[in-house]
């Protein structure tokens, strides 16, 4: 249960030991957490002064991918500066805590932008993840090995079998299906705690909202943190040509993804003219926010959501063949899946021990998802093509969005969205069409709303003149 990195993670490793596999998510691929993040390969030099398991982690999965999946890392490099208050005492604790879980760390000169008395500067091996080409590698690595993706699937019940997990009973638009099963892994991230209901074992799991902003220019070439006791507003990620700036943390009740708070983009926006004085005047495109799943540990109390571990665990429920894996970072997603395909794969009877760790990812997709160069074009911005387009054949304009990335450049679909709806309506109808030009527009407005300033204002007024001239939706 779950499409995201943890759960497409799982599939491929069990794919590889010979294990039968589906994989359902109510959404499309990353749905949920892996489709909002920063972005960051961790080198996990921004845990080891507050959780070593977790940096440890970090930095033994960022080498493993680069080796399996060079294709989808960009090596960045991170660099981490410390801002005049902080005491050298705590830079020698930040350094021997990197030592100690072996990041290397060397001694860098301060990069320019960079607040100059932010003159304490060090590198490490912090890189780039682009998520969305490695999940849909992981998706055909899973269906090529006979495996399935079901994706717009929701799972309403399980049924057992002298307490043995027997059969889930799903939901989609072509109606309802009974699937049997030997076992469930529910890594559905923000949502397992509604899927563990499902059996009646509830998890002790922890929600918390993070708002990030992305400006549509790469400013720094390398990932630049704040060298300090983690908080808010202490990392900059390039990717491609646009930079992601975060995040918060705050506790949340709820697993789906709100709209990004305006005071916490006010807040995050004077946390970063503190290390660029000039980010002001960076052109702002939009803000988001992610959900993160975090495992509170029984008897931690009200332990505050950044002070929770992002380590993980694999739970194994009393009705037996169910599972759950909760917690961890992206960057940390093979070892995660590694761990509950063990359980798993023990539990099932296969000895075969886990590849994922020297298996190679399916290869990236020129021209699908990664900017081709046939015409014509339909989103100038992200160099996305018609053929593009044509290969998802049947998506909505929101998941074709995220499999090809038309519509998040600098316009956010002003244009491009119309030319896209365009195309897409000789498969859906017209009626159809609009309808999912209108969520299209008004997914964008989302994020526009939030960072209503600057240029940013004057896209906002006219893809709301557009939408209301062009789709006859009146005004608010």
């Amino acid at each position: 249960m779950g499409a995201g990195a943890t759960g497409l993670g799982a599939a491929w490793d069990l794919m590889l030991r010979g294990v039968p596999v589906t994989v359902v998510d109510q959404g499309d691929l990353a749905h949920g957490t892996s489709g909002r993040f920063h972005g960051l390969l961790h080198s996990g030099a921004r845990y080891v002064l507050t959780d070593t398991v977790a940096a440890g982690q970090c930095q033994t999965e960022n080498l493993c991918l680069r080796r399996i999946a060079a294709s989808y890392i960009e090596d960045t490099g991170g660099l981490f500066a410390a801002p005049p208050e902080v005491p050298d005492r705590l830079i020698d604790k930040w350094k021997q805590g990197c030592q100690a879980v072996h990041i290397p760390v060397a001694a860098s000169v301060a990069v320019e932008g960079l607040n100059s008395r932010w003159s304490r500067a060090f590198s490490v091996n912090d890189g780039v993840i682009n998520g969305y080409p490695l999940l849909q590698a992981l998706a055909r690595g899973v269906e090529s090995g006979g495996g399935r993706v079901l994706t717009h699937t929701r799972l309403v019940g399980a049924a057992q079998v002298n307490g043995k997990i027997r059969k889930v009973i799903l939901e989609s638009a072509q109606g309802t299906q009974e699937l049997a099963v030997d076992a469930v892994v529910n890594a559905a991230g923000p949502w397992a705690g509604e899927v563990a209901a499902l059996w009646g074992d509830p998890l002790p799991l922890t929600l918390s909202r993070g708002v990030m902003v992305l400006f549509s220019h790469r400013h720094q070439p390398q990932v630049i943190n704040r060298l300090d006791m983690p908080g808010d507003g202490d990392i900059l990620v390039p990717h491609d040509h646009i930079s992601i700036w975060g995040t918060t943390d705050r506790e949340t009740d709820l697993p789906a993804a709100p709209s990004p708070d305006i005071q916490e983009v006010f807040e995050l926006m004077e946390r970063g003219q503190e290390m660029f004085p000039d980010m002001g005047q960076w052109r702002v495109l939009r803000a988001f926010t992610g959900v993160r799943p975090l495992y509170r540990a029984p008897g931690s109390g009200s332990t505050p959501t950044r002070d929770i571990s992002r380590d993980f665990v694999v739970v194994e429920h009393p009705l037996s063949g169910a599972f759950s894996v909760i917690g961890g970072k992206w960057t940390t997603f093979r070892l995660m899946a590694q761990q509950v395909a063990d359980r798993v794969a023990g539990y099932l009877h296969y000895s075969t021990a886990c590849q994922t760790q020297d298996h190679p990812l399916p290869p990236r997709v020129e021209g699908v998802g990664a900017g081709g160069h046939a015409e014509p074009l339909l989103c100038e911005c992200e160099r996305v093509s018609s053929r593009q387009i044509q290969h998802y054949s049947g998506c909505s304009l929101t998941d074709l969005r995220t499999r090809t990335w038309f519509g998040m450049g600098p316009c956010q679909g002003t244009f491009c969205g119309h030319r896209v709806a365009a195309w897409q309506s000789h498969q859906l109808g017209i009626d159809q069409s609009d309808q999912e030009l209108l969520k299209f527009r008004k997914e964008r407005e989302r994020g526009m709303l939030s960072a209503l300033w600057g240029d940013n204002a004057v896209e906002w007024l006219l893809q709301r003149n557009i939408r209301f001239q062009g789709l006859g939706e009146p005004p608010k």
